[in-house]
């Protein structure tokens, strides 16, 4: 832990430099644990053994799941926002990695269902997509001299209005389509704008795993819905 942190739009440029280096860098990381994650459930026949178990709870043992997912998240970030012991942020951020690796289960059978056995027709678009749109965002926040906070009232609203219809669905047993990820592309793309821009005026330069934990959170639920979209339009 850094003695005397700074909030990051007021440390010195080397600090600042730092901050968002160490902050990345864990992304990436991340995101390469989360890939390995992926390939070990597939790999070792737990992700077919996670299927069936969803495949035999029906619609309110699904809304069961992401009760338990909402409680694991909730848990893991409390640890990556520990200042107790930079261990405990890490293992916060690790299990993260692990939950989303899970949820991505699902969509990854339906992306390898929709391609007859190729997922990597739409895994390796939808990455590049993706990662483009993460670039873009970062700039746009990077460069303008804009204060995105006001953003905050319409992320609020969107976040209760789509788990409200994601809610609906599973009861109601319908199928969310495309303009629904279209939507929720929109949704985290003011998300990514709003928490990078919190993270460069209102974090320390110690808090880079917690800043680490905002960003991957919301560029994989960038991927997650970018799969998902071009996987729809090949269903």
């Amino acid at each position: 832990m850094e003695s005397n942190p700074f909030i990051v739009s007021e440390a010195p440029a080397s600090d600042r430099v730092a901050f968002f280096r160490r902050t990345y860098g864990l992304v990436a990381a991340a995101f390469g644990a989360f890939a390995v994650t992926l390939f070990a459930l597939f790999a070792s026949g737990i992700a077919e053994t996670f299927m069936r178990s969803i495949a035999g709870v029906g619609s309110w043992g699904m809304l069961g799941v992401m009760v338990l997912f909402w409680l694991g998240t909730t848990a893991a970030q409390s640890l990556a926002f520990s200042r107790a012991s930079r261990a405990a942020q890490y293992a916060g951020l690790g299990i993260y990695v692990i939950l989303q690796a899970l949820i991505f289960v699902p969509l990854i059978f339906y992306t390898a269902y929709v391609t007859k056995g190729n997922p990597g027709e739409i895994l390796i678009p939808a990455c590049m997509v993706t990662g483009a749109l993460v670039v873009a965002l970062t700039a746009v926040v990077f460069m303008m001299n804009v204060d995105f906070s006001f953003l905050k009232v319409a992320i609020v609203i969107g976040s209760i209005c789509a788990l409200g219809v994601i809610v609906v669905s599973l009861i109601a047993g319908w199928s969310l389509g495309t303009w629904f990820s279209i939507a929720m592309i929109l949704l985290m793309a003011t998300v990514i704008l709003y928490q990078t821009n919190e993270i460069k005026n209102t974090m320390e330069t110690d808090q880079h795993v917690a800043a680490a934990f905002v960003l991957f959170s919301s560029f994989v639920t960038l991927l997650f819905y970018v799969i998902r979209l071009f996987a729809g339009r090949r269903d």
